[in-house]
């Protein structure tokens, strides 16, 4: 459906959306007369439209999918505002910290990362998006958060990052797939692979896959 409007339409896990609400935006100035349109959401949600008939050219996942090809790493880390007094993991004892729900992939890879790490406190709240860790912690309502190292340096001039010892535990891996063969689709799924949209993507936090 692409070519009829012009217009393709990107599901791409919530994670990815400020770096690529910008990508969007300078392939329609390098393409007059193309519309790049995001649908942001949890993996697993996106997944599930896909699979009942959602209209998607392009899906990148946070989880693996099948079908899917190897795109990106990203890895989760702990969180605290820039002046904060914490500085390893074992500080989460007796603080307020949060983190993603196990159903989405940040959720995921903060509990595996946390494994060893001796931080005995659970998290204050489990919450459903990476988004809503990100904006209490900035709001001040807690005192840590398990994010991904993308957020902290989307938001570097107020937090900073705290590795995991395990590092290798700590990551997700996100997968793509063009979903309709089309000649604009595949341009613009061949500019969110090439070599200058790797690169801003890794100035920006994510490694290649």
């Amino acid at each position: 459906h692409a070519n009829a409007d012009k217009n393709i339409l990107v599901f791409a896990a919530s994670s990815l959306t400020d770096s690529y609400s910008l990508l969007g935006k300078r392939y329609e100035k390098l393409n007059p007369g193309v519309k790049v349109s995001f649908s942001f959401q949890s993996s697993s949600v996106l997944a599930n439209q896909i699979n009942e008939g959602a209209p998607a050219d392009i899906f990148v996942s946070a989880e693996p999918f099948v079908g899917g090809e190897d795109y990106l790493i990203n890895r989760v880390v702990i969180a605290v505002p820039i002046n904060s007094k914490i500085t390893r993991a074992t500080d989460l004892n007796n603080r307020a910290w949060i983190q993603c729900a196990q159903s989405v992939p940040c959720g995921k890879a903060a509990s595996l990362a946390l494994v060893g790490e001796g931080v005995k406190t659970p998290p204050a709240s489990l919450e459903p998006r990476v988004s809503s860790v990100v904006s209490k912690l900035l709001s001040g309502e807690v005192d840590a958060a398990i994010i991904y190292r993308t957020d902290v340096i989307a938001n570097s001039k107020r937090l900073r990052a705290i590795e995991f010892a395990n590092t290798s535990a700590a990551i997700t891996k996100y997968q793509s797939a063009r979903l309709t063969n089309d000649r604009l689709v595949n341009a613009f799924y061949n500019f969110l692979k090439s070599k200058s949209t790797l690169n801003f993507l890794q100035r920006r936090g994510f490694e290649a896959q």
